[in-house]
């Protein structure tokens, strides 16, 4: 079966704006942009047929889904499969798996499907995932290291039944299943070890065409002729081309050259709508400034929690949700969850209020009365958020350096230790993942080896070994204001997360647009 008692990721207002956009007109709950349904099955395809051409903000440093980012599914999940889906509310459904169960708060069983033969001949059954979540499990310094480290045992029951057992509770793992991380690779490709780099072995609706990839440019699928989900693919190929530039992207579909744009920003959207393009958008994300270098390894200002908690009084949600969201955003959250969610808690929205002339005061106690200077790493997509972020940080003299990453590297260098504070986007929906990925020491962005937060971790562990979400509250209330007010992450803003589709675009059945996606999956979708 599958459980319903499972954490629940509907994020009310999101997934209602969600579903009445895909299904109706345009984003926003705004009026104009694409009219009629975008659900819509007379005149689709029976076979596949047609272009669907999209737009990417980055290029992936790989092609092996345990080596990537969720940033660029857009460029995985056309070739690749996953264990679940999600539906209009964010639950997990059925795909490669077909239903699972929990015979224990550390176990998770899944039923798998019989009839799915990877693009290389291979077979998929329970002893590939059980090779899929293995590989995974040993890959030093990957992004999903918080999915795949509990994980203590993968056995395959039977072809059809795989159980997965923890170390500690995983309450949402069934969700993890449906992202980046869930996508399972050839065991002709794991036995061989095989660098997926520039190599792809998925058992998806489309088909990874080497010869015609361009690095940095343009990625290519032609459909799978003998995919088990016929229904999902309607084009004949998948055209992805890599546009770092906002609004490089914008002017590409509206002038008909792309069909599916991701990443559109909050200043964007009323220039789409009025375009006549359909746009997408929900509340799953929240902007965060993280400090990862608390410790002062790279910025000893970093290590006075006078200087962060001053960093918190600075960072005005009001004046960033009006300067650069044009007010789309939603800044009076003082927490991570948005409101809405099961883990939103109202009396965090009076933390960090702004106060410009008590930040200078904790500067000076902390030995920087004119401030100090630090560095981010920055890439086009979230330049302009970097821009923002300085500005309101000059009012107490404190000045952040911006500097470019390479193409697809900016997650890679953050990791590496290079840069000890950023600009990140956590989920607001799945606030396991928030936690477990993005602020624990545990987490994948604790690249200075802290240990600040141990105490705080164990709050988790209890958490997540308590049986309901109700119980479970409290503590992630706590977590929540533990993580501003010791001056370790700073909500922005609930950001919209956007992607405009041309008007042409129609889907056989609800798209898949999941918490972490940057723009519709190309599945169902077909151009009339």
């Amino acid at each position: 079966m599958i459980p319903t008692s499972a954490p629940r990721r509907l994020l009310t207002a999101a997934a209602a704006l969600l579903t009445g956009l895909t299904l109706a007109a345009c984003g926003g709950g705004a009026t104009g942009g694409a009219t009629g349904p975008l659900v819509e099955t007379a005149g689709a395809p029976a076979a596949p047929a047609g272009t669907l051409r999209m737009a990417a903000w980055q290029e992936t440093p790989s092609l092996d889904p345990a080596r990537t980012t969720t940033q660029n599914g857009m460029l995985i999940l056309p070739e690749y499969d996953t264990l679940t889906v999600v539906d209009d509310e964010f639950n997990a459904k059925p795909w490669l798996a077909t239903s699972w169960s929990q015979p224990d708060p550390r176990t998770w069983e899944f039923k798998l499907r019989n009839d799915v033969t990877f693009h290389d001949g291979s077979k998929f059954d329970a002893e590939t995932v059980k090779l899929n979540l293995d590989r995974a499990k040993k890959i030093t310094g990957g992004p999903y290291t918080n999915i795949y480290a509990p994980i203590s045992e993968v056995e395959a029951v039977d072809p059809a039944t795989v159980r997965v057992s923890f170390s500690v509770p995983q309450p949402d793992f069934p969700y993890s299943m449906s992202t980046v991380a869930g996508a399972m690779i050839s065991p002709k490709a794991i036995k061989d070890g095989t660098d997926l780099t520039r190599t792809a072995a998925g058992s998806g609706g489309w088909i990874w065409q080497k010869g015609a990839h361009r690095e940095g440019a343009e990625h290519v699928y032609k459909a799978n002729p003998n995919y088990w989900n016929k229904a999902a693919v309607r084009a004949e190929t998948i055209n992805v081309k890599i546009m770092q530039e906002d609004n490089a992207r914008l002017n590409a579909v509206q002038s008909g050259q792309i069909d599916v744009m991701s990443t559109l920003q909050p200043n964007q959207m009323d220039p789409a709508k009025n375009a006549g393009l359909r746009v997408l958008s929900d509340y799953t994300f929240t902007g965060t400034f993280l400090i990862m270098d608390r410790a002062g390894k790279k910025v000893p200002a970093f290590a006075k929690p006078q200087v962060r908690q001053a960093i918190g009084l600075l960072l005005d949600r009001d004046a960033y949700n009006k300067a650069l969201l044009s007010g789309k955003g939603d800044s009076k959250n003082g927490g991570f969850a948005a409101p809405g969610s099961p883990w939103y808690d109202p009396s965090l929205d009076g933390l960090n209020k702004p106060d410009v002339a008590k930040a200078k005061r904790l500067l000076a106690q902390a030995g920087y009365p004119h401030g100090f200077t630090f560095e981010v790493g920055n890439a086009p997509v979230i330049k302009q958020q970097n821009e923002t972020i300085a500005q309101l940080l000059k009012e107490g003299g404190i000045t952040m350096k911006i500097t470019d990453v390479a193409n697809g590297q900016y997650t890679a260098d953050v990791r590496k230790g290079r840069f000890p504070a950023g600009y990140f986007v956590p989920t607001s929906i799945d606030i396991y993942q928030w936690w477990s990925r993005t602020v624990s020491n545990k987490g994948i962005y604790n690249a200075f080896k802290l240990d600040d937060l141990a105490d705080l971790d164990k709050i988790f562990a209890q958490a997540l070994a308590m049986s309901d979400d109700g119980a479970r509250k409290p503590l992630i209330s706590r977590l929540q204001r533990q993580t501003v007010e010791r001056g370790v992450a700073f909500p922005l803003s609930q950001n919209p997360r956007a992607a405009a589709l041309a008007a042409p675009v129609r889907a056989t059945q609800q798209p898949i647009f999941a918490p972490e996606d940057i723009a519709p999956r190309p599945h169902y979708l077909w151009t009339k």
